[in-house]
């Protein structure tokens, strides 16, 4: 694992602080698939498919929806997967591996997926964190870079020994933060020069300055959400800057502004809402991940996958 730990002790800056209740933005949230997800996460959208992948971390699975048809794929995993990558140019699946490929980091650490009609095959590329078995790869995608962004996170949400890592195709591994209990996003500005990522246990969304090096600077807060409010989860970005946030605990996406600045809320029909991604580039579909873990009393579309039209 190389070094880049640029942010040992750095001076955390507030930006935004937490504001009022947001207006709602006139969009519905649609279920498309209740699969009852236990932990629905990492969406993304597979251009060259035209499907939505998405996992269920604590339920082992790996989740496949094709808009055009209403088709749905589904495969058990061998270990939780907390996130998927269509593979950047860079990366370029070994000779071995059969099937779809695509990238996936979970309980082993970073690795490569096959897809081959109900097998799935797992080629690892790197686990820096072998050495600590309570801690898990939660959030993750790949970024502007070009390279694989996740987090960690302590399983039980109680130490805050989760950290930020940036994964070369040969498996290159950048430490580029540390200390979080529950990390979320990432999710990048569109000239990919700031970085926004969560400790959702803190209710904070934090913004980097990406060096031209791959290491990170002037952390930041750029919001804090209040007691009430929900927590802040998986999160992309559109083209004119704007973070949509999915909001646990908050039955909510919101949408915030390059400046922090919160701009409005689409409702979604359940609490605990996970993540979220765009299909394709024109962004008037945004696709909604849940889950029921947690609930007392899971509702019906606790664990569904919601679509959001925009446009």
């Amino acid at each position: 694992m190389r070094a880049a730990l640029a942010l040992s002790t750095p001076k955390v800056l507030e930006m935004s602080a937490a504001s009022t209740e947001t207006h709602a933005i006139k969009a519905d949230a649609a279920c498309l698939w209740p699969a009852g997800a236990i932990l629905g996460e990492g969406p993304v959208w597979h251009r060259g498919e035209g499907k939505l992948y998405w996992t269920d971390i604590k339920g082992s699975r790996l989740l496949a929806y094709r808009p055009e048809n209403d088709a749905r794929e589904e495969w058990r995993l061998p270990c939780r997967i907390g996130s998927i990558g269509v593979p950047a140019p860079d990366w370029t699946p070994p000779q071995e591996l059969a099937g779809t490929p695509l990238l996936a980091c979970g309980d082993a650490g970073l690795m490569w997926l096959g897809l081959r009609g109900p097998d799935v095959a797992t080629i690892p590329i790197a686990d820096p964190e072998a050495h600590l078995p309570e801690n898990r790869f939660n959030d993750g995608k790949i970024g502007p870079d070009g390279r694989y962004w996740a987090g960690t996170m302590h399983d039980p949400e109680t130490d805050a020994t989760g950290n930020l890592y940036a994964f070369m195709p040969d498996g290159e591994t950048a430490l580029l933060d540390t200390g979080y209990r529950v990390t979320n996003g990432p999710a990048f500005s569109p000239d990919g020069r700031t970085v926004y990522h969560n400790d959702s246990a803190l209710q904070t969304i934090y913004a980097f300055d990406l060096n031209p090096d791959g290491t990170l600077r002037n952390k930041r807060v750029f919001h804090q959400f209040g007691p009430e409010e929900g927590y802040p989860d998986g999160m992309t970005t559109d083209r004119a800057g704007n973070l949509w946030v999915a909001m646990w605990d908050g039955a909510r996406v919101e949408k915030i502004s390059p400046q922090g600045v919160r701009l409005g809320h689409v409702t979604v029909p359940t609490p605990h809402v996970t993540s979220c991604a765009f299909q394709g580039d024109d962004e008037t579909v945004l696709y909604v991940t849940s889950a029921k873990i947690g609930l007392d009393a899971p509702d019906s579309f606790a664990g569904a996958l919601f679509r959001i039209r925009l446009g």
